[in-house]
């Protein structure tokens, strides 16, 4: 329950800063900080459609949702044998070295 507290409320000051005054490396960190705590439900038994469902109405059709997107395809893209603190390593590594 806390993560998901931190998660919308990290969902909500990215959304109110606006995500394209972040650097890349922020974007990077939110990326991958999003994958872990999505990958976390995946870990307790959540699915992909309930996973989307958890999303703020307010997000959709904006530049976050898309993060969001992003994050929770590559939360059911990664090896399950994986701790959350692996997967948000190797998110932001993986960011980070495709930066354009």
């Amino acid at each position: 329950m806390r993560s998901s507290l931190i998660s919308v409320v990290v969902m909500f000051s990215v959304f109110s800063t606006g995500l394209h005054a972040q650097s890349a490396e922020q974007q990077c960190e939110m990326i991958a900080a999003l994958t872990s705590d999505f990958y976390m439900h995946r870990q307790e038994g959540k699915t992909l459609d309930e996973l989307k469902q958890d999303t703020p109405p307010e997000f959709i059709g904006t530049d976050f949702a898309r993060i969001i997107d992003l994050a929770l395809m590559l939360t059911f893209s990664m090896d399950e044998s994986l701790n959350d603190d692996q997967v948000e390593t190797q998110v932001f590594e993986s960011c980070l070295r495709n930066i354009p």
